[in-house]
């Protein structure tokens, strides 16, 4: 018995010398194709179990699901014959910045129906030249009460031709799991065509060989790639020759610009550019493609109003609503209500300033566009038009934008010509998917109730909005029904909001808004009351402060009443493009504490990482993505359009002081539409001069899209 460990432990030594030494191998040789990153069975980047020193690309998301679980601490008797490690496990991870790689993965056994959650990260230096070798750092199962998983580790890969070399070592303290990494761990890959990978990896416990398959890379514009794996032969304890494989899908964040899996983009180049320190080698840059624009018309004073109705029809054209088109001075006074670009108001600004560059009549210098909702004006900027031509013609920079205050031009006072359809009384109809759900329970590991809502906004007059959303059942699992563990928490078919506000503008650049109506949330939650919203936001855009609260009675329980209250501090990054809130007060629920939140913007989709301290401290994250066009139907009597941000998110418990794994949904939640001021007149957090700057290739490409082609 102990020659045999003695030969098992040489042979362990003898793999990582060899691996050693192809990982300093002469660095000149080159790279045919760097090898894909996908997930392994552990949910983070790598072989099967071994983590690779390398992240997934910035800006990628990724989704796997496995039949092998090794979750030794929820193991329970098997039968004779079948395998222990044999269950279902759901992996998900993206990458916010360049280098890190944060998800989470849900286990759970086909003879047990628990299942537990745990969240990895991983990061891997982007200083290191690639030419060298790639290195990462990485926790699994971070943070969670149970930590049946949990490992630190840090891994070393080099890429030599169509060889990648992996070796590393970590930490498992965990003594009913196995004891993975801490004897040192290698792997290796060969990739033989594109679509075909072969693997052999030693984890510190076990030997696994097996292959990697891969749709080609232009499959789907290269946006979109499927992977699957299959675990051929190991040597892992008690393995009654049962089959393990996994499959996957990954993707670009990027939902609203043309950018590939494996290509520069656009966040990546601006951070590159504003943070070189952080990066080796060169930054990949991200081009738009500029179509030439015809040169500026000739215009004399008899000509204006033609000129001007020519913007004012190009306009219209688009579906804006209430276009006026002015001239003061040496300004082009542009104004309008963007109600078809409704997944991002940056789209509606790059057509209307690119038509407002190409037809500018001679002798205007500047332009001043007003962007309102609901007769209401939310952002105002200047622009040299000049600067403009040149940028829409791509001969140019990006001018900079100058912030003014947001106001209605008076009409007596300049040349206009204008008056198109009004916004009001038109129903807007958005369609999205709601979704309550519990993951990685004693009863499951995925449990859900899945509903249709119609959401319903019909603007009555200036700032005033009649609200309401109705639920369609699609469907849930067995613990969701009538008398089950989960049925308070399920989606039936009924109208779940309805309110009335009034939004107004008030002095020094503050907004806000009044409403009351009824609201249910779960089994006998509820509620009719009054509720309110203050926010002010600086003229760049980088801070915002803001105010939501409320006074809710119960409909169901006499005397029984809620009061909201909560204040938040939002600062934008735009070399990061990212968000960083501070919430703090009594939420929904009546839970008092805070919560932090960092928002990635990719383009139209946000991926989210938060902590939040309430009655209990949960760390999460979730992605939140746009349903539907990036431009809606044009409005006439009606308008159906999709959802502008859907959200999906989970999140675990740490550090209680009870130990306790309990389920506590709803936490830190905001009253119903008590963020509706930043979400429909603030474009979703995004109205301001700092967020153009930061995706100021979006104005060309828009513009491009929809007027051009």
């Amino acid at each position: 018995m102990k020659l045999i460990k003695l030969q098992e432990s040489n042979r362990k030594w003898q793999i990582l010398i060899l691996l050693s030494a192809f990982l300093f191998a002469p660095l000149s040789q080159a790279i045919e194709s760097r090898i894909a990153n996908d997930l392994n069975y552990l949910g983070t980047s790598g072989l099967f179990f071994v983590p690779t020193g390398t992240t997934l690309n910035h800006g990628e998301f990724n989704f796997s699901y496995s039949n092998m679980v090794d979750h030794a601490g929820y193991r329970r008797q098997v039968r004779d014959g079948d395998s222990p490690f044999k269950g279902n496990a759901y992996s998900f991870a993206l990458s916010p910045f360049p280098g890190l790689e944060i998800g989470m993965s849900n286990m759970g056994y086909e003879l047990d129906l628990s299942s537990d959650l745990i969240a990895n990260i991983k990061y891997s230096p982007t200083f290191i030249p690639n030419s060298w070798f790639d290195m990462a750092i990485g926790v699994i199962d971070l943070g969670g009460e149970t930590g049946a998983q949990r490992a630190l580790y840090g891994s070393v890969s080099k890429q030599v031709g169509n060889l990648r070399l992996t070796a590393g070592s970590g930490v498992q303290k965990q003594e009913q799991t196995l004891r993975r990494y801490e004897g040192g761990f290698a792997g290796i890959e060969y990739q033989a065509y594109l679509w075909l990978t072969a693997l052999a990896e030693h984890d510190g416990v076990n030997n696994h060989y097996g292959v990697k398959v891969r749709t080609p890379d232009h499959w789907s514009g290269g946006h979109t790639q499927v992977f699957a794996s299959a675990l051929i032969k190991s040597n892992i304890e008690d393995n009654k020759d049962a089959t393990y494989f996994g499959m996957g899908i990954r993707t670009s964040l990027y939902s609203s610009t043309d950018v590939a899996l494996d290509s520069a983009t656009p966040l990546e180049s601006s951070i590159s550019s504003s943070l070189p320190w952080l990066f080796s080698d060169s930054p990949r840059e991200y081009k738009t493609i500029v179509k030439r624009l015809p040169h500026q018309i000739d215009s004399n004073d008899e000509w204006l109003v033609d000129q001007l109705g020519r913007i004012k029809r190009a306009l219209t054209k688009q579906g804006f609503e209430s276009v006026w088109v002015g001239k003061e001075n040496q300004r082009l006074v542009l104004r309008f209500e963007n109600s078809v670009f409704n997944r991002n108001d940056i789209d509606a600004l790059g057509v209307a300033m690119g038509l407002a560059s190409e037809y500018v009549p001679q002798g205007l210098s500047t332009l001043d566009l007003t962007l309102s909702k609901y007769g209401v004006p939310t952002f105002r900027f200047e622009a040299s038009l000049e600067g403009l031509k040149a940028f829409f013609a791509g001969e140019g920079s990006f001018p900079a934008l100058t912030a003014k205050k947001a106001k209605t031009h008076d009409v007596h006072k300049m040349l206009w010509v204008g008056g198109s359809a009004s916004p009001f009384a038109v129903p807007r109809i958005s369609l999205s998917p709601v979704l309550s759900n519990f993951i990685g329970t004693e009863l499951g590991v995925f449990d859900y109730s899945l509903a249709l809502r119609s959401s319903v906004e019909i603007p009555l007059w200036q700032g005033a909005t009649l609200l309401g959303d109705y639920d369609h059942q699609l469907g849930q699992s067995e613990d969701f029904e009538r008398g089950r563990s989960f049925y308070r928490w399920s989606l039936p078919s009924r109208w779940t909001n309805v309110a009335l506000t009034q939004a107004i503008q008030l002095p020094f650049s503050i907004y806000s808004s009044v409403g009351f109506g009824q609201f249910k949330g779960i089994y006998q939650e509820e509620f009719k009351g009054v509720f309110g919203e203050a926010s002010w936001q600086s003229p760049q855009g980088a801070h915002r402060l803001s105010f939501s609260g409320g006074y809710y009675e119960s409909t169901v329980f006499d005397e029984l009443i809620r009061e909201v209250a909560v204040g938040q501090y939002r600062y934008y990054f735009d070399d990061l493009d990212l968000m960083i809130s501070l919430q703090a007060g009594q939420f929904w629920r009546q839970d008092r504490g805070g919560k932090l939140e960092f928002a990635f913007n990719f383009a139209d989709t946000q991926a989210k990482f938060f902590i939040q301290d309430t009655d209990h401290m949960l760390v999460g994250i979730g992605v939140s993505v746009p349903l539907g066009y990036r431009k809606d139907m044009m409005p006439y009597n009606f308008q159906v359009k999709g959802s502008e941000a859907v959200e999906f998110k989970t999140s675990t418990m740490v550090n209680s002081d009870s130990g306790c794994n309990c389920l506590v949904p709803g936490r830190a939640k905001l009253a119903p539409y008590g963020d509706n001021l930043p979400q429909v007149f603030l474009n979703d957090d995004r109205l301001s001069i700092s967020y153009i700057r930061a995706n100021y290739h979006r104005l060309i490409e828009s513009f491009q899209e929809w007027v051009k082609n």
